[in-house]
């Protein structure tokens, strides 16, 4: 599965949100820098109305991952990312493939 696949979109040039590829209809994000779950919650619901009402999994606010490639069809995201906490997915982003926990 590709990340395309999964409708990422930035929200910010540090976040960016896609679905779950576990399924089911929750959004996870990750973010390249430090930012408080208000910060995140203000980014995602009061600036960006498209995701009112969804399910939206945040990062922890002192988790930051770091990036490279230069889009969604090349991008790597280490470490990986661990939403099951929440009951969602666990795994790697790797030059735009999702792998793992699927």
């Amino acid at each position: 599965m590709r990340l395309l696949d999964l409708e990422p979109e930035w929200l910010s040039p540090n976040v960016f949100i896609f679905r779950n590829p576990t399924g089911g209809d929750v959004w996870l994000t990750c973010k390249n820098v430090v930012m408080s779950r208000r910060e995140q919650s203000r980014l995602i619901f009061e600036e960006n109305t498209k995701y009112a009402g969804k399910s939206v999994v945040l990062c922890k606010k002192d988790v930051a991952w770091k990036f490279s490639g230069k889009d969604f069809s090349t991008l790597t995201v280490t470490p990986s990312i661990d939403s099951s906490a929440s009951g969602n997915w666990h795994g790697f982003i790797t030059n735009g493939e999702i792998k793992g926990g699927l």
